[in-house]
């Protein structure tokens, strides 16, 4: 099994050791069944908030919260089908009976989602066997369906909320996502049949990939919204735009898209699958990734080097742009990173 790699830049602002939160979504388990089997496992006090969500509190690497969101399901726009599916809606009926049903229904298509409280560096051990215990009731990762669009949703906490800390984050990411995609081989229905992780545009990529750029904070904040008005994004930053300036960035957001944003001096980092149950997969293979984007970002040099790479490799006629770019970095960071 693969370790953990620690990124160089370990504590935050205030001097305090950095956290991560971790989204686990999964396919084909019970919310129930998930929380026992990690209340067995980590131990704690569960409790149930609804049949579609659990929470695991007073242990040693924070919170868990297990859930599905079943908003859409239980609605009107739903409710035929799910009559025509056997779930009995008519005055009288068993409420607890009616949301077991659609619980049951719903399992191939919405995730049951394991969502931690962001944990410290130095105890992503426990990860792992959040995902053998997830393993063991039998949930199924994003390989098993193309509906399971399912993703390992990554947040790893800022070391600062400086733009000069933070811009270096998203021009590394630009360098390295098609590798990343590539070396992960990132499953086809989250890349082409979802919204989910939609490229950043090419211009956005051109515009912070400039030697001249050189944002204040809430210019940056205002490129990025021009170009990337949403939330779909593989490296989400709505997040962190939400700390700076909540009604800055609600005024640049699609109406149905302002009451998902949730504010956290975090990255979200959305590209992994989740893959629980296939050999060999790991979350610390996810998040090793990631760290190559720390390291990136923490070294001006290398970040500089591979600018210029990316800008020859621009500036020449080919048709095959993105293997020719991909084999460049895989070779860059075996010299340079590993």
């Amino acid at each position: 099994m693969e370790d953990f790699i620690i990124p160089v830049i370990t504590t935050n602002e205030s001097g305090n050791e950095r956290r991560a939160g971790f989204e686990f979504e999964v396919g084909n388990v019970s919310i129930e069944e998930v929380a026992k089997a990690l209340h067995d496992k980590f131990g704690g006090t569960i409790k149930k908030t609804s049949p579609f969500e659990f929470h695991i509190e007073e242990l040693e690497i924070g919170d868990l919260k297990i859930e599905r969101d079943t908003q859409l399901l239980t609605s009107l726009k739903y409710r035929d089908w799910l009559q025509e599916l056997g779930v009995d809606f008519s005055p009288g009926s068993d409420a607890e009976k009616i949301e077991h049903e659609v619980d049951k229904l719903s399992r191939w298509l919405v995730p049951c989602e394991l969502v931690t409280s962001p944990i410290p560096f130095s105890k992503f051990d426990q990860l792992e066997t959040m995902v053998s215990v997830l393993k063991d009731v039998g949930a199924e990762g994003t390989q098993e369906s193309l509906h399971y669009a399912f993703g390992l949703h990554i947040n790893p906490e800022v070391p600062s909320m400086e733009v000069d800390v933070i811009l270096p984050f998203v021009q590394a990411f630009l360098l390295m996502s098609d590798w990343i995609i590539d070396d992960s081989d990132t499953d086809f229905s989250r890349r082409f049949l979802t919204k989910y992780i939609d490229p950043f545009p090419g211009s956005y990529a051109e515009l912070i990939l400039d030697n001249d750029y050189c944002p204040s904070m809430m210019q940056f904040m205002d490129d990025y919204l021009e170009h990337n008005p949403t939330r779909n994004r593989p490296l989400d930053m709505l997040p962190i735009f939400y700390e700076v300036d909540k009604d800055r960035l609600m005024d640049a957001l699609p109406e149905e898209q302002k009451s998902l944003i949730k504010g956290r001096p975090a990255f979200h980092y959305r590209l992994p699958d989740c893959r629980v149950g296939e050999p060999g997969w790991s979350a610390a293979a996810e998040w090793n990734r990631w760290v190559f984007i720390e390291q990136i970002a923490e070294n001006s040099n290398l970040r500089e080097k591979l600018i210029q790479m990316w800008k020859k490799e621009q500036s020449t006629f080919s048709l095959n742009h993105k293997s020719s770019w991909i084999k460049q970095v895989g070779q860059f960071i075996q010299e340079n990173l590993l």
